[in-house]
């Protein structure tokens, strides 16, 4: 089967809900390219895989390893990967840096989280050829303390800015958009007016589809806060516990390795 287009996912608009997740590994690539529309290699590696404790330290490197990792061990799946901070402050940076980061991980595009002052640097990069993804709203790259994060698209003001930039976005050429933490409605006009699927993550059920971190849907870390918009589908961390304790008693008890365990 062929790697899923951008001009597929456009096709889906109004169709068929899209699906998305994030994947930093090998492992989970191969699992979740089985079933899902777009697999993100996002800078959220900073804090799901690095303990990091925002996303400003992601580096480039981190993301070319990572982002090649992913599209090597995935077929299906339409591509994208994140642009770290500080990697498109100008429109020459980031064009440099998408190439590079283009290069080496042979994804289909790039996502940069974006504000009125990147609109001309996505309009930069579509002429180069380089499909971009651009992200609204909330952008965890702009925060230090991410339980400082709060929805946006409150007041009128909000909203007007958020749907003006969503179409000045669209007509720079971006070829999808993220929308986080958006209000409902707001979500929903934004989607409604643009010819570009919308991906929410927070930003309700109104969106063209819906992007998790995996380590979220997973469970894998149940002490951290979560954001309302997280469901967990599994429980890993618990199962996780159970294998590691029961391992750990194995060998104290001398139970592992059995004799078809060993050479």
């Amino acid at each position: 089967m062929p790697r899923l287009s951008i001009k597929s996912l456009h096709l889906q608009k109004n169709k068929k809900k899209i699906s998305c997740l994030t994947a930093y590994t090998s492992s989970i690539a191969k699992i979740i390219d089985q079933y899902v529309d777009i697999v993100l290699i996002g800078d959220s590696l900073g804090t799901a895989i690095y303990g990091m404790k925002n996303t400003q330290s992601v580096t480039l490197e981190m993301m070319k390893m990572h982002g090649k990792a992913v599209y090597d061990s995935s077929n299906k799946a339409f591509t994208i990967v994140d642009m770290p901070y500080g990697t498109y402050a100008t429109k020459h940076k980031a064009l440099k840096n998408a190439h590079e980061l283009l290069r080496y991980t042979k994804c289909q595009s790039v996502k940069l989280e974006t504000d009125k002052k990147t609109i001309e640097i996505v309009k930069y990069l579509v002429k180069n050829n380089i499909k971009v993804v651009s992200h609204i709203g909330v952008n965890p790259q702009k925060y230090k303390n991410f339980d400082t994060i709060r929805s946006v698209g409150k007041n009128i003001k909000e909203q007007e800015d958020l749907y003006s930039l969503a179409k000045k976005l669209e007509e720079a050429g971006s070829c999808l958009m993220i929308l986080e933490c958006i209000k409902s409605d707001l979500a929903k006009k934004i989607t409604n007016i643009l010819s570009i699927p919308t991906i929410g993550i927070g930003a309700s059920i109104n969106c063209d589809g819906q992007v998790l971190v995996i380590n979220d849907l997973l469970c894998t870390d149940a002490l951290l806060k979560k954001p309302r918009f997280i469901k967990a589908y599994a429980k890993l961390n618990i199962i996780i516990k159970n294998a590691v304790k029961k391992y750990c008693e194995e060998v104290i008890n001398k139970k592992f390795p059995l004799k078809k365990n060993s050479y």
